[in-house]
Protein backbone atom coordinates (compact mmCIF):
# COMPACT_ATOMS: atom_id res chain seq x y z
CA UNK A 1 0.00 0.00 0.00
CA UNK A 2 1.19 3.51 -0.98
CA UNK A 3 0.78 6.52 1.18
CA UNK A 4 -0.87 9.51 0.30
CA UNK A 5 0.11 12.83 1.15
CA UNK A 6 -1.75 15.74 0.40
CA UNK A 7 0.92 18.35 -1.63
CA UNK A 8 -1.43 20.91 -3.37
CA UNK A 9 -3.69 22.77 -1.95
CA UNK A 10 -6.18 25.82 -3.12
CA UNK A 11 -9.54 27.52 -2.03
CA UNK A 12 -11.24 31.02 -2.83
CA UNK A 13 -12.60 32.88 0.15
CA UNK A 14 -16.00 32.38 1.61
CA UNK A 15 -18.54 34.95 0.65
CA UNK A 16 -20.81 35.53 -2.46
CA UNK A 17 -19.41 34.89 -6.04
CA UNK A 18 -20.97 36.08 -9.41
CA UNK A 19 -19.34 33.40 -11.19
CA UNK A 20 -20.47 30.19 -12.42
CA UNK A 21 -19.37 27.12 -9.94
CA UNK A 22 -17.92 25.82 -13.24
CA UNK A 23 -15.29 28.51 -13.01
CA UNK A 24 -14.87 29.05 -9.66
CA UNK A 25 -14.05 24.61 -9.46
CA UNK A 26 -11.57 25.28 -12.26
CA UNK A 27 -9.71 27.90 -10.75
CA UNK A 28 -8.74 26.07 -7.34
CA UNK A 29 -8.39 22.49 -9.43
CA UNK A 30 -5.32 24.27 -11.40
CA UNK A 31 -4.25 26.29 -9.06
CA UNK A 32 -4.22 23.36 -6.43
CA UNK A 33 -2.47 21.07 -9.01
CA UNK A 34 -0.09 23.96 -10.14
CA UNK A 35 1.05 24.26 -6.09
CA UNK A 36 1.84 20.19 -6.08
CA UNK A 37 4.49 21.22 -8.77
CA UNK A 38 2.16 18.95 -11.46
CA UNK A 39 0.60 19.63 -14.81
CA UNK A 40 -2.88 18.98 -15.25
CA UNK A 41 -1.88 15.62 -17.77
CA UNK A 42 -0.62 14.22 -14.47
CA UNK A 43 -3.67 14.13 -13.28
CA UNK A 44 -6.02 10.43 -13.45
CA UNK A 45 -8.32 10.97 -10.32
CA UNK A 46 -10.90 13.30 -9.74
CA UNK A 47 -13.59 12.98 -6.55
CA UNK A 48 -15.89 15.45 -5.54
CA UNK A 49 -19.38 16.27 -3.92
CA UNK A 50 -22.40 16.45 -6.73
CA UNK A 51 -23.40 20.37 -6.61
CA UNK A 52 -26.64 20.96 -5.02
CA UNK A 53 -30.08 20.67 -7.29
CA UNK A 54 -29.99 24.63 -7.79
CA UNK A 55 -26.66 24.45 -9.69
CA UNK A 56 -26.97 24.92 -13.47
CA UNK A 57 -24.71 22.14 -14.30
CA UNK A 58 -25.50 18.85 -14.18
CA UNK A 59 -22.91 15.74 -14.94
CA UNK A 60 -20.46 18.35 -13.27
CA UNK A 61 -16.92 16.49 -13.01
CA UNK A 62 -17.62 14.77 -16.46
CA UNK A 63 -18.03 18.48 -17.74
CA UNK A 64 -15.13 19.42 -15.73
CA UNK A 65 -12.75 16.93 -17.16
CA UNK A 66 -13.47 17.60 -20.19
CA UNK A 67 -13.09 21.09 -20.42
CA UNK A 68 -9.73 21.04 -18.85
CA UNK A 69 -9.03 17.96 -21.17
CA UNK A 70 -8.44 15.53 -17.75
CA UNK A 71 -7.41 11.70 -18.99
CA UNK A 72 -9.18 9.92 -16.05
CA UNK A 73 -8.98 6.68 -14.32
CA UNK A 74 -10.80 7.58 -11.70
CA UNK A 75 -14.14 9.93 -11.77
CA UNK A 76 -16.45 9.70 -8.81
CA UNK A 77 -19.14 12.65 -8.08
CA UNK A 78 -21.49 11.35 -5.31
CA UNK A 79 -23.86 13.05 -2.28
CA UNK A 80 -23.97 11.88 1.48
CA UNK A 81 -24.89 15.49 2.50
CA UNK A 82 -22.63 16.95 4.41
CA UNK A 83 -19.86 14.34 4.37
CA UNK A 84 -19.86 14.10 0.84
CA UNK A 85 -16.28 16.52 0.44
CA UNK A 86 -15.05 14.03 3.23
CA UNK A 87 -16.39 11.24 1.38
CA UNK A 88 -14.62 12.41 -1.80
CA UNK A 89 -11.22 12.56 -0.14
CA UNK A 90 -11.56 9.42 1.90
CA UNK A 91 -12.62 7.54 -1.59
CA UNK A 92 -9.25 9.15 -2.96
CA UNK A 93 -7.20 8.11 -0.39
CA UNK A 94 -8.12 4.74 -0.68
CA UNK A 95 -7.55 4.72 -4.38
CA UNK A 96 -4.41 6.13 -3.99
CA UNK A 97 -3.03 4.20 -1.26
CA UNK A 98 -3.60 0.99 -3.70
CA UNK A 99 -2.01 2.48 -6.66
CA UNK A 100 -5.20 2.95 -8.54
CA UNK A 101 -4.13 6.49 -9.43
CA UNK A 102 -1.18 8.75 -9.23
CA UNK A 103 -2.73 11.88 -9.03
CA UNK A 104 -6.01 12.57 -7.21
CA UNK A 105 -7.74 15.65 -7.06
CA UNK A 106 -10.69 16.38 -4.43
CA UNK A 107 -12.39 19.30 -4.47
CA UNK A 108 -15.92 20.70 -4.24
CA UNK A 109 -17.85 24.05 -5.07
CA UNK A 110 -21.01 25.23 -3.63
CA UNK A 111 -23.44 28.51 -4.29
CA UNK A 112 -25.82 28.95 -1.90
CA UNK A 113 -26.40 32.44 -3.22
CA UNK A 114 -27.94 31.15 -6.34
CA UNK A 115 -30.81 29.36 -4.39
CA UNK A 116 -34.26 31.23 -3.76
CA UNK A 117 -35.73 30.53 -0.01
CA UNK A 118 -38.87 28.18 -1.99
CA UNK A 119 -36.49 25.84 -3.64
CA UNK A 120 -34.12 25.46 -0.68
CA UNK A 121 -36.61 24.76 1.58
CA UNK A 122 -38.20 22.12 -0.98
CA UNK A 123 -35.26 20.63 -1.10
CA UNK A 124 -34.61 20.62 2.72
CA UNK A 125 -37.89 18.69 3.32
CA UNK A 126 -36.75 15.74 0.98
CA UNK A 127 -34.41 15.15 3.20
CA UNK A 128 -36.64 13.65 5.80
CA UNK A 129 -38.70 10.96 5.97
CA UNK A 130 -41.19 12.41 3.52
CA UNK A 131 -45.00 10.74 4.52
CA UNK A 132 -44.36 11.22 8.53
CA UNK A 133 -42.05 14.02 8.81
CA UNK A 134 -42.25 15.97 5.79
CA UNK A 135 -45.30 17.38 6.39
CA UNK A 136 -44.98 18.67 9.77
CA UNK A 137 -41.97 21.21 8.30
CA UNK A 138 -39.34 20.13 10.14
CA UNK A 139 -35.75 22.58 9.60
CA UNK A 140 -32.03 21.28 10.11
CA UNK A 141 -31.78 23.95 13.24
CA UNK A 142 -35.07 22.44 14.25
CA UNK A 143 -33.86 18.98 14.50
CA UNK A 144 -30.65 20.41 16.55
CA UNK A 145 -32.35 22.50 18.60
CA UNK A 146 -33.96 19.51 20.33
CA UNK A 147 -30.54 18.02 20.68
CA UNK A 148 -29.21 21.37 22.47
CA UNK A 149 -31.81 21.51 25.08
CA UNK A 150 -31.66 17.72 25.89
CA UNK A 151 -27.70 18.61 26.20
CA UNK A 152 -28.18 21.94 28.49
CA UNK A 153 -30.81 19.62 30.76
CA UNK A 154 -29.00 16.22 30.72
CA UNK A 155 -25.83 17.91 31.66
CA UNK A 156 -26.74 21.55 33.65
CA UNK A 157 -24.82 23.45 30.89
CA UNK A 158 -24.96 27.17 31.35
CA UNK A 159 -26.94 28.41 28.24
CA UNK A 160 -24.95 31.65 28.27
CA UNK A 161 -20.87 29.26 28.19
CA UNK A 162 -23.16 27.67 24.87
CA UNK A 163 -22.93 30.87 23.12
CA UNK A 164 -19.15 31.27 24.25
CA UNK A 165 -18.14 28.59 21.50
CA UNK A 166 -19.05 31.12 18.92
CA UNK A 167 -17.69 34.17 20.21
CA UNK A 168 -14.55 31.98 20.19
CA UNK A 169 -14.87 30.38 16.54
CA UNK A 170 -15.85 34.31 15.25
CA UNK A 171 -12.42 35.63 17.30
CA UNK A 172 -10.63 32.80 15.67
CA UNK A 173 -11.76 33.80 11.88
CA UNK A 174 -10.90 37.14 12.26
CA UNK A 175 -7.40 35.97 11.77
CA UNK A 176 -8.61 33.52 9.11
CA UNK A 177 -8.46 35.52 5.50
CA UNK A 178 -10.38 32.68 3.99
CA UNK A 179 -13.55 33.67 6.51
CA UNK A 180 -16.99 35.25 6.10
CA UNK A 181 -16.74 37.00 9.25
CA UNK A 182 -14.66 40.04 10.08
CA UNK A 183 -16.16 41.33 13.10
CA UNK A 184 -15.90 39.85 16.73
CA UNK A 185 -19.20 39.61 18.86
CA UNK A 186 -19.69 38.31 22.47
CA UNK A 187 -22.15 36.54 24.09
CA UNK A 188 -24.54 38.75 24.45
CA UNK A 189 -24.73 39.75 20.95
CA UNK A 190 -25.45 35.60 20.10
CA UNK A 191 -27.88 35.56 22.77
CA UNK A 192 -29.95 38.58 22.08
CA UNK A 193 -29.54 37.63 17.76
CA UNK A 194 -33.15 36.37 16.42
CA UNK A 195 -34.49 33.35 17.76
CA UNK A 196 -34.66 30.42 14.99
CA UNK A 197 -35.58 27.33 16.67
CA UNK A 198 -35.77 27.68 20.66
CA UNK A 199 -33.11 27.71 21.95
CA UNK A 200 -31.06 28.26 18.57
CA UNK A 201 -30.27 31.95 17.91
CA UNK A 202 -29.58 33.14 14.62
CA UNK A 203 -25.88 33.47 15.35
CA UNK A 204 -25.14 29.81 16.57
CA UNK A 205 -26.47 28.55 13.16
CA UNK A 206 -23.90 28.48 10.27
CA UNK A 207 -23.96 31.06 7.49
CA UNK A 208 -24.60 29.37 4.23
CA UNK A 209 -22.39 31.28 1.23
CA UNK A 210 -20.42 30.52 -1.57
CA UNK A 211 -17.28 28.50 -1.55
CA UNK A 212 -14.86 25.88 -3.65
CA UNK A 213 -12.00 24.34 -2.37
CA UNK A 214 -9.27 21.50 -4.11
CA UNK A 215 -6.50 19.08 -2.60
CA UNK A 216 -4.30 17.20 -4.90
CA UNK A 217 -3.18 13.86 -3.16
CA UNK A 218 -0.45 12.14 -4.47
CA UNK A 219 2.12 9.21 -3.50
CA UNK A 220 5.99 9.14 -1.83
CA UNK A 221 7.16 9.70 -5.38
CA UNK A 222 5.21 13.12 -6.38
CA UNK A 223 5.31 14.57 -2.62
CA UNK A 224 8.86 16.66 -3.01
CA UNK A 225 7.34 18.64 -6.44
CA UNK A 226 4.80 21.12 -4.60
CA UNK A 227 5.60 24.22 -3.22
CA UNK A 228 4.84 23.36 0.05
CA UNK A 229 6.06 20.63 2.32
CA UNK A 230 3.67 17.21 1.68
CA UNK A 231 1.47 16.13 4.29
CA UNK A 232 0.47 12.69 5.40
CA UNK A 233 -2.86 11.28 5.66
CA UNK A 234 -2.56 9.54 8.06
CA UNK A 235 -5.70 8.00 9.30
CA UNK A 236 -9.56 7.66 8.12
CA UNK A 237 -12.63 6.48 9.32
CA UNK A 238 -16.12 6.23 8.66
CA UNK A 239 -19.20 5.49 10.72
CA UNK A 240 -23.37 5.89 10.42
CA UNK A 241 -25.31 4.94 13.40
CA UNK A 242 -28.61 3.85 13.23
CA UNK A 243 -30.39 6.83 12.78
CA UNK A 244 -31.92 9.49 10.43
CA UNK A 245 -32.09 12.77 11.86
CA UNK A 246 -33.76 11.96 15.53
CA UNK A 247 -30.82 10.19 17.31
CA UNK A 248 -29.32 7.25 17.49
CA UNK A 249 -31.94 4.04 18.81
CA UNK A 250 -31.09 3.38 22.32
CA UNK A 251 -29.08 6.11 22.37
CA UNK A 252 -29.35 9.63 24.18
CA UNK A 253 -30.39 12.61 22.00
CA UNK A 254 -27.31 14.45 23.30
CA UNK A 255 -24.88 11.59 22.13
CA UNK A 256 -22.88 11.23 18.98
CA UNK A 257 -22.18 7.66 18.36
CA UNK A 258 -21.10 7.99 14.83
CA UNK A 259 -18.47 10.46 15.87
CA UNK A 260 -17.15 8.46 18.52
CA UNK A 261 -16.84 5.04 16.08
CA UNK A 262 -15.30 6.99 13.01
CA UNK A 263 -12.90 9.14 15.21
CA UNK A 264 -11.50 6.22 17.18
CA UNK A 265 -11.21 4.39 14.09
CA UNK A 266 -9.22 6.81 12.24
CA UNK A 267 -7.30 7.40 15.33
CA UNK A 268 -6.07 3.48 15.26
CA UNK A 269 -5.39 3.46 11.82
CA UNK A 270 -3.29 6.51 11.90
CA UNK A 271 -1.71 4.24 14.78
CA UNK A 272 -1.68 6.93 17.63
CA UNK A 273 -4.35 8.22 20.66
CA UNK A 274 -6.14 11.06 21.14
CA UNK A 275 -3.18 12.66 23.61
CA UNK A 276 -1.03 12.37 20.36
CA UNK A 277 -3.61 15.35 18.38
CA UNK A 278 -2.34 18.75 18.46
CA UNK A 279 -5.56 20.15 17.02
CA UNK A 280 -9.05 19.53 16.16
CA UNK A 281 -10.92 20.88 12.98
CA UNK A 282 -14.55 19.20 13.66
CA UNK A 283 -17.54 19.73 11.45
CA UNK A 284 -19.39 21.63 14.00
CA UNK A 285 -23.08 23.22 12.66
CA UNK A 286 -24.09 24.18 15.94
CA UNK A 287 -22.10 25.21 18.87
CA UNK A 288 -23.23 22.57 21.17
CA UNK A 289 -21.86 20.13 18.87
CA UNK A 290 -18.48 21.33 18.59
CA UNK A 291 -18.84 20.38 22.47
CA UNK A 292 -20.01 16.86 22.32
CA UNK A 293 -18.04 16.37 19.63
CA UNK A 294 -15.01 17.05 21.73
CA UNK A 295 -16.48 14.35 24.77
CA UNK A 296 -17.13 11.93 21.95
CA UNK A 297 -13.24 12.37 21.00
CA UNK A 298 -12.50 11.76 24.51
CA UNK A 299 -10.71 15.00 25.54
CA UNK A 300 -13.77 16.16 27.94
CA UNK A 301 -16.08 14.16 30.36
CA UNK A 302 -20.11 14.18 29.43
CA UNK A 303 -21.24 17.80 29.69
CA UNK A 304 -17.28 19.66 30.18
CA UNK A 305 -17.32 19.68 25.97
CA UNK A 306 -18.37 23.38 26.25
CA UNK A 307 -14.86 23.99 28.59
CA UNK A 308 -12.83 22.05 26.73
CA UNK A 309 -13.69 24.36 23.46
CA UNK A 310 -13.27 27.46 24.66
CA UNK A 311 -10.17 26.69 27.36
CA UNK A 312 -7.80 25.72 25.25
CA UNK A 313 -5.23 28.63 26.27
CA UNK A 314 -4.96 26.42 29.27
CA UNK A 315 -3.24 23.59 28.09
CA UNK A 316 -6.52 21.65 26.32
CA UNK A 317 -6.45 20.46 22.71
CA UNK A 318 -7.51 23.69 19.89
CA UNK A 319 -10.62 23.45 19.21
CA UNK A 320 -11.59 25.12 15.43
CA UNK A 321 -8.47 27.32 15.78
CA UNK A 322 -9.90 28.19 11.93
CA UNK A 323 -13.39 29.84 12.89
CA UNK A 324 -15.26 26.56 11.58
CA UNK A 325 -18.75 26.12 10.72
CA UNK A 326 -19.49 29.34 13.04
CA UNK A 327 -16.94 31.67 11.84
CA UNK A 328 -15.79 30.67 8.67
CA UNK A 329 -19.15 30.41 6.95
CA UNK A 330 -20.76 27.27 5.58
CA UNK A 331 -20.88 26.40 2.12
CA UNK A 332 -21.74 22.55 3.05
CA UNK A 333 -20.67 20.83 0.04
CA UNK A 334 -16.74 22.42 0.94
CA UNK A 335 -16.85 22.38 4.07
CA UNK A 336 -15.03 19.00 4.88
CA UNK A 337 -12.03 19.73 2.15
CA UNK A 338 -11.76 23.35 4.16
CA UNK A 339 -11.48 21.23 7.60
CA UNK A 340 -8.63 19.57 5.86
CA UNK A 341 -7.16 22.37 4.56
CA UNK A 342 -7.20 24.10 8.22
CA UNK A 343 -5.16 21.02 8.97
CA UNK A 344 -2.46 20.67 6.01
CA UNK A 345 -1.84 24.56 6.93
CA UNK A 346 -1.61 23.74 10.25
CA UNK A 347 1.33 21.12 10.29
CA UNK A 348 2.99 23.40 7.75
CA UNK A 349 3.22 26.32 10.14
CA UNK A 350 1.44 28.68 7.77
CA UNK A 351 -2.13 28.71 9.53
CA UNK A 352 -3.69 31.78 11.17
CA UNK A 353 -4.21 31.00 14.57
CA UNK A 354 -1.14 28.76 14.16
CA UNK A 355 -0.48 25.90 16.65
CA UNK A 356 3.17 25.79 17.80
CA UNK A 357 4.64 22.19 16.43
CA UNK A 358 1.04 21.32 15.02
CA UNK A 359 1.88 17.79 14.32
CA UNK A 360 -0.85 15.74 14.25
CA UNK A 361 -4.59 17.18 13.19
CA UNK A 362 -8.09 15.52 13.65
CA UNK A 363 -10.74 16.68 11.18
CA UNK A 364 -14.46 15.33 10.80
CA UNK A 365 -17.49 15.93 8.56
CA UNK A 366 -21.26 14.71 8.92
CA UNK A 367 -24.68 14.50 7.74
CA UNK A 368 -27.71 14.82 9.05
CA UNK A 369 -27.83 14.95 12.90
CA UNK A 370 -23.97 13.87 12.74
CA UNK A 371 -25.47 10.25 11.90
CA UNK A 372 -22.82 9.27 9.80
CA UNK A 373 -19.10 11.02 10.41
CA UNK A 374 -15.98 10.99 8.63
CA UNK A 375 -12.71 11.20 10.68
CA UNK A 376 -9.56 12.26 8.73
CA UNK A 377 -6.12 12.49 10.88
CA UNK A 378 -3.12 14.49 9.01
CA UNK A 379 0.53 13.84 9.96
CA UNK A 380 3.66 16.15 9.10
CA UNK A 381 4.92 14.59 5.50
CA UNK A 382 8.08 12.78 4.48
Amino acid sequence: MATPYVTGTAAVPNGTYQRPERDLATDVLVEAVSAAGLSLGDVDGVYMPKPRPWAPQSFFSTFLAHRLGLDLKRNLELYTGGTSGGSAFRAATQDVREGNVDVAVVMAVERASISDTDEYFEYILKLFDREFQSPAGPSIPGIYAQSFQRYCHDFDVDRTDVAEIVVKNRENALENPDALFDEPIDAEDVLESRRISEPIRLYECPAPCDGAAAMVLTTETDADRGDSPPVEVAGTGYHHAPSHWLGARGRDLSELPAAGTAISEALGSAGIGTDDLDVFEPYAPFPHVEAILTEELGVAKRGDGVDACVRDDEGGLPVSPSGGCLGRGHPAMVTPLLNHLAAVRQIRGTAPNQVSGAERVLTTAEHGHTDGVNATVFAGGV
